[in-house]
Parts: structure tokens; sequence; C-alpha cells
């Protein structure tokens, strides 16, 4: 079934602070802007040329560009274009200036909602606002409320080239904490750093007891849905065992409990590769451990 999406909320403000090239972009705290929100417009300049060899394309160049961002608001407020602008207010009056005003850059976020009830949520990471359009009409037999239109520009980041984030909340990926922190802070850190266990028993432990289970331990939140036993096996002579995995709360430590008491031997505890962190990120290499009961 088809999620459209079917509303737009939550517009946040996060002042650029630093962007130094090749360092780390850094944000003031975030503003919102709140109930006031009724559109957003964001197109994308991308070019495509093609190349031609013997007469015919043989490949495309694509380049993505800037990003124009189109945002109809309700009832702005003087002090909130001040902040936008990058000018004072004084005894409630905000005077436009070109020879002071020096205007911030912004990441912008909002989040959508789609037909199933979940969210998209959405960044553009650095954003620089003109002054906002204004209509003013008469009032008549039946009022037309007016609105507010402010565009802004959404350039690369200098610290690492970047534009916009985009997250889906069905993704098989999702983790809750990424939409509880999209409106907190103002960039997400992707994690692309493969995880690493340790696994008791221990590789080569002899002694093991016959009630003995077997235990990963995980250096970070790993991907539920990895936790199968095709993932996660103890096997004796190259056949499997049966058992039960566990996970815990802060999915980092997987226990596998067998069904029965293990017999005396040698037994093969493996993670495979298919094991991946919370960001997807699958293990390095298979983990392979031995252990004598």
């Amino acid at each position: 079934m088809a999620n459209s999406r079917i509303g737009v909320e939550n517009l946040v403000l996060f002042k650029v602070l630093t962007d130094p090239a090749g360092g780390t972009t850094t944000y003031d705290t975030p503003v919102a802007i709140s109930k006031k929100l009724i559109k957003i417009g964001v197109k994308n300049k991308s070019s495509a040329e093609p190349q031609y060899a013997d007469d015919m394309a043989v490949d495309v160049y694509v380049e993505d560009g800037d990003i124009t961002l189109d945002i109809d608001a309700s009832d702005l407020t003087e002090d909130e274009r001040a902040l936008i602008m990058g000018q004072t207010m004084v005894a409630g009056v905000r005077t436009p200036n070109p020879a002071t005003d020096v205007r911030p850059y912004f990441c912008v976020s909002w989040k959508s909602k789609k037909r199933n009830l979940t969210y998209k949520y959405y960044k553009i990471l650095r954003v620089i606002f003109s002054e906002a359009d204004e209509e003013f009409e008469t009032k008549k037999e039946k009022s037309t409320p007016q609105t507010d239109k402010i565009s802004g520009l959404g350039i690369q980041r200098l610290s690492d080239g970047l534009r916009k984030r985009i997250a889906d909340a069905d993704s098989t990926t999702w983790l809750t904490a990424t939409g509880t922190n999209w409106f907190t802070t103002a960039d997400v850190v992707v994690d692309a750093v493969a995880p690493t266990l340790t696994i008791a028993p221990t590789n080569a432990e002899t002694g093991v007891a016959t009630s003995a289970v077997v235990v990963w331990t995980f250096d970070k939140a790993i991907l539920v849905s990895t936790m199968t036993s095709g993932n996660f096996i103890l096997a004796k002579a190259g056949v499997n065992i049966a058992g039960t995995l566990t996970i815990n709360v802060a999915n980092t430590i997987v226990t596998f409990t067998p069904t029965s008491a293990i017999s005396t031997g040698v037994h093969t505890a493996i993670a495979t590769v298919g094991v991946r962190s919370a960001s997807n990120i699958p293990l390095a290499t298979a983990s392979i451990t031995t252990f004598t009961v």
C-alpha cells in the first residue's frame, strides 16, 4: 500500500556557528518556529550532461547543485525575522541595515507525516535566507488570512560538501533515537565503523560446563533483525546445536541458551558477517571461537 506524504510540521532552525573547510560544522541550539508551518518547497538544482563517442551517447555526467527552499508560514514575529536575517530588535522595532546586518546560515529541519502515520525527516544543512515576501489585502466580507513566504538557498557545507539528509521511519535500519534527536541536534552522526565483539566462553577455553550459554557482547547496538539462528551459531562436529537467542535492552549483548545441556567435546561458536550494527554496518569478518566442554 502506498504511503504518500500528507503533512508537514516541526520547522526548526539551527544557526551555523562554524563551518571550516575539512573540519567540523558546529551549530547553535535549536529554535522552533512553532505552529506556523504551512508549506515547504524544495527544488534541487542538478545538471545531466551526456558524453558522446562513435556518434552515440556512451555516458551521462550528473552533478547535484544548490537547493532552493521556499517556506510558507503564518504569523512570523519580527523577532523570528530578525533571527533569520541576522538583525537586532530595538524597542520592538526591526530595521534592516545592509551596512551592518550579517546574515547567518542555518540548518533547516522539518518532518512530513505519511499515510501510515509514520514520518519522513528532512534537513537542509546550510541555508541562507532572503527577506520574506509579504502580501497585504483589505478585509472583505470573508477574510483571507495572509501568509509569510521566506526563501533560502541551500549550499554545500565547507566541512564535508554535504547539503542535506533525509530519514525514513519505515527504513529497515531506522532507530527511534534518530527521530528523537532530529530536532534537538542539528546533524546526525552516521556511524560507518564495523562493530566489534567479545565472546564467552573465550577462544580455546577448556573446562566449560555442560550448562554453559554463549554470550556475544558488542561495542555498539546491533540490528535486532540480524539476530537470527543463521547469524549466531553454536555447533559441534559441524552439527548446529538447538537453542534460543535473546538480546538485552541496549541491543548490545546476544545470548544463546542451548535447549538442553551440551555434551562434552569441542564446540564452535560463530557470529557471521550477516550481523550488522544499528547503522547497518556488518562485522568486518566472521567471529569464530572454539572451546572445550
